[in-house]
C-alpha cells in the first residue's frame, strides 16, 4: 500500500537512486561536516522564581522592572558601584541549553561547561513604529551566559543538572526582540541559532499566578478537521514590527492560531466575539459562517474579519504606550458597513501602521483606510469626494485589491469594471491621499499574451494573445525596489506602474491564491491547488518548488534520515518568510496523531536537486556509461572583499556585558550573583537611554559617568578579587561593561545600508571563472565576456553605482570594485532616523540566478544575486550637542577672563552678560563613537526663558521672531551678532563655528530686560536656546535640532530701577550719617544724664537700706540671731551703714541745737 496524502511522493526505485546520487555528488566538505555532532541551542524564559528548576518555562508577559535586586547590591561593599543608586532588574532570565542528536542533554551541558563552553547571547531590539514618541535606534547588547546549578536534588559531589543564564533585557519602545545564541569557540561545535522572544500583550496574570488570554479562551485540542484538506491561507502582519502573529481560516470556528515566537510554539484561541451576522438589502450575504476569514497583526493591535464585520483588539504594552491602551474586549468597527476583504499594509510609515477594508453594497467603490497609532485605531472613507467608479467615469465597478505606497501617499487599486456593452475588464487606479486625485495607470489585457516560448514578454499592445482570459486576484508591492506585481492566473511585474512584463514561465492553467515576499530579493506564491512557486526578483524565470523532481529527491532523503518534520499525510497551513528564509506551517498526521510543525522550505536544495535531475548526459566510456552534468553557474568562486566596518552603515549600536566574577571553585553562579548581573545590565541600558543630555560630556561614551570616579581604585578591587575577599563573593569588573565601536565585517554585505548626503559604500567582488582556457591572445576579453557583474539601482535618480574591474589572468579571475553613492538629490532634511527613503541595490552576476550555490555547514546557499536595502536620509544615532568644554575654554581665551556664578553648578556653567558669547557644538555619532566639531551653518533662537529654573516659559512664534530677528523694530532683541549672513527672508542670523560671537542686549521690551535680582547678587537669567541647521546647512540630510538651557549672570538693571535703587541706597546712607552725627553731639549730655540718674538710684537704694536697719537694738538682735554669719562680710557695706548712721546722728544734733536756740 502506498502512502496516502498529496504531499507524500510514491517511493519508486528511480527516486531512491536519484537521492543516493545526490548524496554521492555532495562535496567532501559536507561529509566532513556530517561527521560532527548535529547540535542545536535551546532557549526558554525563566522568571526569578523558576531559575534553576528543571523544565520550567514562562511566557513574556511582565514588562515592569523589579526592585528586588537592590537588596543584593547593598551587600557589595568595596565594589565599584554607587551605594546611593537604586538598582533595578528585568523580570526574566534566558535559560540556555543545547542538545545533540542521540545524546543526553544533561551530560552534554556538563561536558560543555568543563571544556570551557560559554554561550554568547546577542539580543537585538527592534526599533518602534512611533518615532515621535520613541527614539529610532538600532540597539544590541551582547552578553555572556553564566553557569548555574539546578535546584533539583543531586547526589553528585559537584553538579548533576546545570544551565546557563543571562538577563532578558527589555527596552522601552520595543516589543520585538531577536536573540542570537552562539558559542565562544570552546567545547563542541554548535551552529548559531536565532530565536524570537517577543512580548505577548494579549496575556494577563490571574490570581494564583496563572496566565489567561484576553482575546478569548485557549483550546487545547488540535482537531484534524481544523486543518486536514483545509486550504492554506496567507499570514499577514507588519514586517519586522509584530510581536504576536495570528492566523485564521479554521472552518466553522471563531478561532485563530496565535504565536509570539514565530510559530516555534503557538496557541489555538477561541475568540470572545459576538459572531453577529447583519444582512440587509445593501449588504447581501449568501450565508453565515463562524470562520475568521482575514487576520492581520500589527505592532500592538490585531484585526480580524468574520462575515462582513471587522474587529480589532489592542494588547497591553506598557513599554510602547505612555498609559495602558489595552482593550478589554474585541471592538467592532465600521458596524454599518459591508466589508468583503481586509488588505494588509506590510510596512509602517510616518509613525503609524495601516490596514485597508474593501467594501461592497452601498459603499461599493470606496476603501476604508485604517490608521493605527500607539494602539489607537481610526478609519477614513476614501476617496473623499466621490467613489472610484465615478472618478474613472464608469457605472459599475468593484475594488478587489488595494496596495498603499507610503513614499508617495498613493493607493493603488485593482478595479474590476463591468461594462454592459463589453466583457468585464480590470484597471490599476492610483489615488493620492494628499491631492485627492484619481488616475488610471494601466488597463490589464483581456487575454493572456502568447509568449511563444520566451521566458518573459514586454506588454506593448502589439503582441498576440491566447484565448485564456486574464483574471487578476491581487497585487503586491515592494517599496525597496519599486516592483509591482499583479497576480492571478498570470504574473505581471512593473517598475513604474505603466510598463508591464509578462512572466511566461507560470502556466496560465493555474491561478495564484496568495503571494509572500521576503523584501530581500525573492518571493514565493501559492496556487489554488497548493503548489509552491518561486521567483528571484530581477530575473524572469519562475521555479516550481512543490511538487517537483527536486521535492521528490528531498523527501526521499528525509525518509532515509527519519526526519520528524515530514509525514505521509500532511497539509500546508501557511507559507511565510522569516529572516529571509522560506518556512511552511504544516499539519502532520503520523500514527494517527496530528501535530503542527514549522519547517524550512530548502529552496536552494530544491533548485540544486532539480538542476541535477534535468541537466545530465549519459556518455559511454569504454564498456560502461558515465553520468556528466552541466553546471550553468558561470563562476566557481565568489567572494566579497574589502568590506568596510559595518556599523557606520548599518547604524547598529552594540553593548557588551559579562557576568560578574564569582569566587566559587566550580565557577557556578548563585541567585545573588545572577541578581547582580541583572542589575548591572539594567543600569548599562539605563545609562544608554539617558545619554541624550544637551551638554556634551568630556568623554563621548554613555558608560563614562558610571566608572569615572571608580577607575582609580580598579587595582584595589582586583586585589580583593584575586585574594577571594570581595564582598558577597562577587567581583564586578568595570571593563566588562562597555560600548563596542569597532565591529568587523563578516565577509557579507550588511543587512541594510544607511546613506547620508553624498556618502558612499565601497566593496569588491572576486569571481573565478569556470573552465579556464589556455593562455592566448584575447584571454582578458574571454574572462570579461564569461564573467559579468551587474549592479541594478532601484532609484537611479537617487543613488548611483560605479563598477571598475581588474582582470587577474594568472588566476582566471576578475576583481570588481563597486562604489555605491548618494546623488544628493532625493531627500531634503529630516530628524535622525525619520522619514527615510527606501530603495535598494541589486548586485547580480550575469547568468547566475538559480544556478549558483555555495555549500556551507548550514546547507547550500544561493550565490550571485545579492539584494541590499538602502535607506537614504539622516541615519539613526547622530545628534547635535553643546560643546561646553571647548566653549568655556574659547570664551576664557577671547574675553581674557571667566567669571562663574556665585553658586557653581558643574552641570551648567554660567556666562557673564557683558562678555561676548562664543558657542560651539559637536556632531556626536552614537554608533561609531566619533565626536567632532560641527562645521556647518545653523540658526540660533531663544525660544524660552525665565529668571529661575521654575519660572521658565515657552515663547510664542511671534515672540520668538521679535526676540531673535535682526529685522525687529520693537526694541525686543535679546541678542545680536556682528555676522551679516542671514536666512533667505533675512528673518534670522545664520551662525557657524567661525562666527564672531553673540552680544547680549536684553532691550527694553525683551523678557530679560530689567530682571529683578533674587538676592544681593547681580540678576541672572536662564535662556532656552534652540539650535537648528534646517534650511541653512547643505552638507547633510540631517535636521539637527538641539534645545538647551544657557545660564547668564550679571544682567544690568534698567535706568529707572537703577536710579530708584540708587536713591533708596543714598537715602539710607545719608540717614545713617546724620544719625551718627547726632549721636556724637549728644553723647556727653547723655553720659551726664546717665550718671545723675545712676546717683539718684543709688540714693534711693541707700535710704531704703537705712530705714530697714534704723534701731540699734534691732541691729544687735539681728546680729545675735545671725550669729552664724561670717564676720568677713562686706566691709564696704559696713562703712556705708556707719556713714549713714553718722550723718543721721549729725542731723539729730543740729536739730537739737536749733530747738535750744529757739
Amino acid at each position: 500500500m502506498s502512502p496516502a496524502g498529496p504531499a507524500w511522493p510514491r517511493l519508486r526505485v528511480l527516486q531512491a537512486l536519484w537521492a543516493l546520487l545526490v548524496v554521492l555528488l555532495a562535496p567532501w566538505r559536507l561529509w566532513a561536516i556530517k561527521d560532527t555532532q548535529e547540535c542545536t541551542w535551546q532557549v526558554v524564559l525563566n522568571n526569578f522564581e523558576t531559575v534553576g528548576k528543571k523544565d520550567a518555562s514562562d511566557r513574556f508577559v511582565d514588562q515592569e522592572p523589579l526592585d528586588t535586586v537592590d537588596n543584593v547590591f547593598s551587600l557589595l561593599v568595596d565594589a565599584p558601584i554607587d551605594p546611593d543608586e537604586t538598582y533595578l532588574g528585568f523580570p526574566y532570565y534566558l535559560k540556555i541549553n543545547y542538545s545533540c542528536k542521540g545524546e543526553s542533554s544533561e551530560a552534554l551541558v556538563r561536558k560543555g561547561h568543563l571544556t570551557g563552553l560559554k554561550p554568547v547571547v546577542l539580543v537585538t531590539f527592534q526599533s518602534p513604529v512611533n518615532f515621535r514618541h520613541w527614539k529610532i535606534e538600532q540597539l544590541q547588547i551582547q552578553m555572556e551566559a553564566a553557569p548555574f546549578r539546578s535546584k533539583e536534588r543531586c547526589d553528585a559531589e559537584e553538579v548533576c543538572l546545570m544551565s546557563w543564564y543571562t538577563p532578558m533585557p527589555i527596552k522601552n519602545g520595543s516589543v520585538v526582540t531577536r536573540v542570537d545564541v552562539s558559542s565562544n569557540g570552546l567545547g563542541p561545535f554548535i551552529p548559531s541559532k536565532r530565536f524570537q522572544v517577543n512580548i505577548n500583550g494579549f496575556l494577563e496574570r490571574q490570581q494564583g499566578n496563572t496566565l489567561q488570554f484576553t482575546v478569548g479562551n485557549e483550546l487545547f485540542s488540535l482537531i484534524p478537521r481544523y486543518f486536514v484538506n483545509v486550504p492554506s491561507r496567507p499570514l499577514w502582519y507588519t514586517v519586522d514590527q509584530t510581536p504576536v502573529l495570528i492566523l485564521g481560516g479554521i472552518p466553522e470556528e471563531k478561532a485563530i492560531l496565535l504565536t509570539d515566537t514565530s510559530f516555534k510554539d503557538f496557541f489555538l484561541v477561541e475568540l470572545s466575539i459576538d459572531s453577529c451576522w447583519v444582512g440587509s438589502f445593501y449588504c447581501p450575504q449568501t450565508g453565515f459562517t463562524a470562520t475568521i476569514h482575514d487576520a492581520i497583526a500589527t505592532e500592538s493591535t490585531l484585526f480580524i474579519r468574520q462575515n462582513q464585520l471587522i474587529y480589532y483588539f489592542t494588547g497591553t504594552y506598557t513599554t510602547l504606550h505612555e498609559s495602558n491602551h489595552g482593550s478589554e474586549r474585541w471592538v467592532r468597527v465600521l458596524a454599518n458597513e459591508c466589508i468583503k476583504k481586509l488588505c494588509p499594509v506590510h510596512f509602517h510609515s510616518n509613525g503609524s501602521e495601516y490596514v485597508m477594508a474593501l467594501t461592497t453594497g452601498k459603499h461599493e467603490g470606496y476603501v476604508h483606510f485604517g490608521t493605527i497609532t500607539d494602539g489607537r485605531v481610526s478609519f477614513e472613507l476614501l476617496p473623499r469626494q466621490r467613489s472610484v467608479c465615478n472618478g474613472i467615469l464608469v457605472v459599475n465597478c468593484s475594488i478587489i485589491w488595494a496596495v498603499f505606497v507610503a513614499g508617495e501617499n498613493d493607493l493603488l487599486l485593482l478595479v474590476e469594471i463591468e461594462d454592459p456593452s463589453t466583457r468585464k475588464y480590470f484597471q490599476v487606479v492610483s489615488y493620492n491621499l494628499v491631492s485627492d486625485y484619481l488616475l488610471v495607470l494601466y488597463t490589464i489585457p483581456e487575454f493572456i499574451p502568447d509568449a511563444r516560448g520566451l521566458e518573459f514578454l514586454m506588454i506593448l499592445g502589439t503582441e498576440s494573445y491566447t484565448s485564456f482570459p486574464m483574471v487578476p486576484k491581487g497585487m503586491s508591492y515592494n517599496p525597496y525596489n519599486n516592483l509591482l506585481f499583479i497576480w492571478g492566473n498570470f504574473l505581471l511585474q512593473s517598475y513604474n506602474y505603466e510598463n508591464f512584463i509578462y512572466l511566461a514561465d507560470f502556466p496560465k492553467e493555474l491561478s495564484i491564491k496568495y503571494l509572500v515576499n521576503s523584501f530581500h530579493g525573492d518571493m514565493a506564491f501559492v496556487t489554488e491547488t497548493e503548489e509552491i512557486w518561486y521567483l528571484l526578483e530581477g530575473s524572469y524565470q519562475v521555479y516550481k518548488l512543490f511538487p517537483s523532481k527536486g521535492w521528490e529527491v528531498h523527501i526521499s532523503l528525509q525518509v532515509m534520515q527519519q526526519s520528524s518534520l515530514y509525514a505521509p499525510n500532511e497539509t500546508m497551513v501557511t507559507l511565510f518568510y522569516e529572516d529571509n528564509k522560506l518556512y511552511q506551517l504544516v499539519y502532520l498526521i503520523d500514527n494517527q496523531q496530528g501535530r503542527l510543525v514549522k519547517r524550512l522550505v530548502p529552496v536552494e536544495q530544491l533548485l540544486m536537486y532539480q538542476q541535477i535531475s534535468n541537466d545530465y548526459l549519459m556518455e559511454r566510456k569504454g564498456s560502461h556509461q558515465t553520468l556528466s552534468f552541466t553546471n550553468f553557474c558561470p563562476f566557481t568562486v565568489m567572494r566579497l572583499r574589502d568590506l568596510p566596518n559595518p556599523q557606520i552603515y548599518t547604524r547598529q549600536e552594540r553593548y557588551r556585558a559579562q557576568p560578574p566574577r564569582v569566587l566559587e571553585p566550580g565557577g557556578f553562579h548563585s541567585e545573588n550573583s545572577l541578581a547582580v548581573y541583572q542589575g548591572l545590565v539594567y543600569y548599562l541600558l539605563w545609562l544608554h537611554s539617558k545619554y541624550d543630555k544637551p551638554y556634551a560630556d568630556p568623554v563621548h561614551d554613555p558608560t563614562w559617568r558610571w566608572w569615572k570616579n571608580k577607575k582609580q581604585d580598579q587595582d584595589y578591587y582586583f586585589y580583593l578579587a584575586s585574594n577571594w575577599r570581595s564582598a558577597g563573593n562577587v567581583h564586578v569588573d568595570m571593563t566588562s561593561y562597555e560600548k563596542i565601536y569597532d565591529l568587523k565585517a563578516e565577509n557579507e554585505l550588511p543587512e541594510r545600508i544607511f546613506l547620508d548626503k553624498g556618502t558612499s559604500y565601497r566593496f569588491s567582488v572576486f569571481l573565478t571563472a569556470r573552465e579556464p582556457e589556455p593562455l592566448q591572445a584575447g584571454v582578458s576579453f574571454q574572462l570579461q565576456s564569461q564573467v559579468g557583474l551587474a549592479v541594478v539601482m532601484a532609484d537611479p535618480g537617487c543613488i548611483e553605482a560605479v563598477v571598475k574591474e581588474k582582470v587577474l589572468v594568472n588566476r582566471n579571475s576578475v576583481l570588481f570594485w563597486v562604489t555605491l553613492s548618494d546623488k544628493r538629490s532625493c531627500f531634503d532634511q529630516g530628524i535622525s532616523g525619520h522619514h527615510l527613503l527606501k530603495t535598494s541595490m541589486l548586485v547580480k552576476v550575469v547568468g547566475s540566478s538559480g544556478h549558483c550555490f555555495q555549500n556551507t555547514h548550514q546547507g547550500p546557499r544561493m550565490q550571485g544575486n545579492l539584494m541590499v536595502p538602502v535607506l537614504i536620509g539622516c541615519p539613526p544615532g547622530k545628534r547635535l550637542a553643546f560643546d561646553i568644554t571647548y566653549t568655556l575654554e574659547y570664551n576664557r581665551l577671547q574675553n581674557k577672563h571667566y567669571f562663574d556664578c556665585v553658586h557653581v553648578d558643574p552641570e551648567m556653567p554660567c556666562f557673564l552678560f557683558r562678555d561676548i558669547f562664543y558657542p560651539f557644538f559637536l556632531i556626536q555619532d552614537l554608533v561609531t563613537g566619533d565626536s567632532g566639531s560641527f562645521q556647518g551653518s545653523y540658526v540660533l533662537k531663544v525660544v524660552g526663558g525665565g529668571p529661575t529654573l521654575d519660572t521658565i516659559k515657552e515663547y510664542s512664534e511671534k515672540d520668538i521672531y521679535r526676540f531673535n530677528s535682526p529685522l525687529d523694530k520693537t526694541g525686543s532683541l535679546i541678542w545680536t551678532t556682528r555676522n551679516t549672513t542671514t536666512t533667505e527672508d533675512s528673518a534670522f542670523n545664520i551662525m557657524s563655528h567661525n562666527s564672531l560671537g553673540i552680544e547680549w542686549l536684553c532691550l527694553e521690551n525683551s523678557p530679560c530686560h530689567d530682571t529683578i535680582p533674587q538676592s544681593i547678587f547681580a540678576p541672572e537669567f536662564f535662556f532656552k536656546v534652540l539650535v537648528s541647521n534646517r534650511g541653512v546647512d547643505k552638507s547633510t540630510y540631517c535636521d539637527y535640532q538641539l534645545t538647551f538651557l544657557l545660564h547668564v549672570h550679571g544682567l544690568p538693571l534698567s535706568a529707572r530701577r537703577a536710579f530708584l535703587i540708587l536713591m533708596v541706597s543714598a537715602s539710607l546712607f545719608v540717614g545713617l550719617v546724620i544719625l551718627y552725627i547726632i549721636s556724637c553731639l549728644l553723647s556727653p549730655c547723655m553720659v551726664k544724664a546717665c550718671n545723675i540718674l545712676r546717683w539718684k538710684i543709688n540714693n534711693i537704694v541707700a535710704s531704703e537700706s537705712f530705714y530697714t536697719y534704723s534701731t540699734p537694738s534691732d541691729t544687735r538682735a539681728f546680729s545675735h540671731t545671725s550669729g552664724t554669719k561670717s564676720e568677713g562680710s562686706s566691709r564696704g557695706s559696713s562703712r556705708v551703714v556707719s556713714k549713714v548712721a553718722e550723718e543721721n546722728k549729725a542731723e539729730t544734733k543740729e536739730t537739737s541745737k536749733k530747738k535750744s536756740t529757739s
